[in-house]
């Protein structure tokens, strides 16, 4: 007959702290309470006891397929490591309701080295060895045309707790109820040493705005001709170049510079306009490719785009391109990961998962009274945060516009420079209860 039942729970000593790399510890502590058997009211319990706690992740995906008249539902399984530490060995005495605490630290592996148990294709889009890069905590969950898919990138700690040759009853916390922890990659020490992307372009403007005031057309017949380009009016035209970075860092703002120069062999206004940046838009837009266990003939796949930062640059000055600026613009974002529409992770590759970015930019020129748009759009790699957190270049955020955090990244035992986590949605479980 058991003697009575340890109820072990994990507790975690912040649950919302976001661990980067493997230097960052996993802590927190089990708890042990014992409840005596039926008609042990009052006895104790004593004898060895061994308490280990489990640290492990795996990557999962589960793509849904429909032709019209049924659906089908594919799973792609990725396991990534297993670690277990022994936290106790040694005699345990308890009283009936009595509560233990045994303290536990942890550390993420440098890489993943479970080997995968499925069978996945040969993919360039996803890494295939075991000894792949740990990718960061990640979800996400996708409905397109006939297609769906649900993904994630998940760790979790366990406990397990053993009484050699006690009749001990154990409750410890199922797979689903072991606490999450969340995880990015290892700080980056340094800026990647990438040349941005350079843009060129030009832009060329004719009308009578370009006419000292006193020629302008006037009255409504010369106006009208005016309108319709009838005119002889001067020409004013100029080149643009945007240097746009290839490389983003979660927590950091991401830094533009245009710089524009008139061409003057194109050039017949007598009166020069001013040039201002009316504006400057940047959206950073994923796109996540899954696959699931091969079939018959192959692996099914799904794919999904999503907006996951959006927001309004911040331009270093209200004033005109000229002299006094060199022509140039500085245009810094608010820090990756806080904008309104949510966080993200770093890019990264599994067995099953490929996560990549690309970003927009919209920004315009205004002169004489005109606009002109520039519409860009290309890929940029996503990093883990910086080991210490840069300044941004020249420009000066406002107050809706917020830059990344200037506190070391262990104060408060916060990474504050790190976007906000979402908690992972309850996974649902196959009829089989295989998962």
């Amino acid at each position: 007959m058991s003697v009575g039942t340890l109820h072990a729970k994990v507790v975690l000593d912040d649950p919302s702290r976001i661990h980067c790399g493997n230097r960052d510890p996993v802590t927190g502590h089990i708890n042990l309470r014992y409840a005596p058997g039926h008609g042990n009211a009052s006895a104790e319990l004593f004898g060895p006891l061994q308490v280990y706690v489990t640290l492990h992740g795996r990557a999962k995906t589960k793509i849904w397929k429909s032709n019209g008249q049924s659906t089908s539902i594919y799973r792609g399984r990725a396991p990534l490591f297993h670690q277990k530490a022994l936290v106790y060995d040694d005699s345990f005495r308890a009283h009936p309701r009595d509560s233990t605490n045994f303290p536990f630290s942890l550390f993420f592996p440098e890489v993943a080295y479970a080997q995968v148990t499925d069978d996945f294709d040969e993919d360039p889009r996803y890494i295939s060895q075991s000894s792949q890069r740990l990718p960061p905590s990640f979800q996400s969950s996708y409905h397109g045309f006939a297609h769906r898919y649900e993904a994630f990138v998940e760790y979790r700690v366990g406990v397990d707790v053993v009484m050699p040759r006690l009749d001990v009853h154990v409750n410890k916390p199922g797979e689903y109820e072991e606490p999450v922890i969340h995880y990015e990659g290892p700080r980056t020490t340094q800026l990647a040493d990438r040349r941005p992307y350079d843009w060129r372009g030009s832009v060329s403007v004719r009308n009578e705005l370009l006419l000292p005031e006193a020629d302008r057309p006037q009255g409504f017949r010369q106006k009208t001709k005016a309108l319709f380009g009838a005119g002889n009016f001067p020409t004013y035209a100029f080149d643009w170049v945007c240097l746009a970075p290839k490389d983003l860092y979660l927590g950091q703002p991401a830094c533009f510079e245009i710089r524009i120069k008139a061409r003057e062999n194109e050039c017949t206004a007598t009166l020069i306009p001013e040039v201002r940046l009316q504006y400057f838009h940047v959206e950073i837009e994923a796109h996540t490719d899954v696959r699931a266990d091969r079939t018959l003939f192959r692996c099914p796949e799904s794919e999904g785009n999503y907006t996951v930062f959006e927001a309004a640059g911040a331009i270093d000055n209200t004033g005109p391109f000229s002299k006094a600026n060199e022509n140039t613009k500085i245009v810094n974002t608010q820090a990756l990961g806080s904008g309104r529409i949510g966080g993200f992770s770093s890019s990264f590759a599994t067995y099953n998962i490929s996560h990549s970015y690309s970003a927009r930019i919209k920004f315009g020129f205004e002169l004489t009274g005109k606009v002109k748009e520039v519409d860009k759009e290309y890929g940029v790699i996503v990093h883990p945060p910086l080991e210490f957190a840069q300044p941004p270049a020249v420009a000066e955020a406002g107050p809706s516009v917020a830059g990344p955090s200037s506190l070391p990244p262990d104060a408060g035992g916060k990474a504050p420079d790190l976007p906000p986590y979402e908690p992972l949605p309850a996974y649902e479980a196959t009829p089989s209860g295989k998962n």
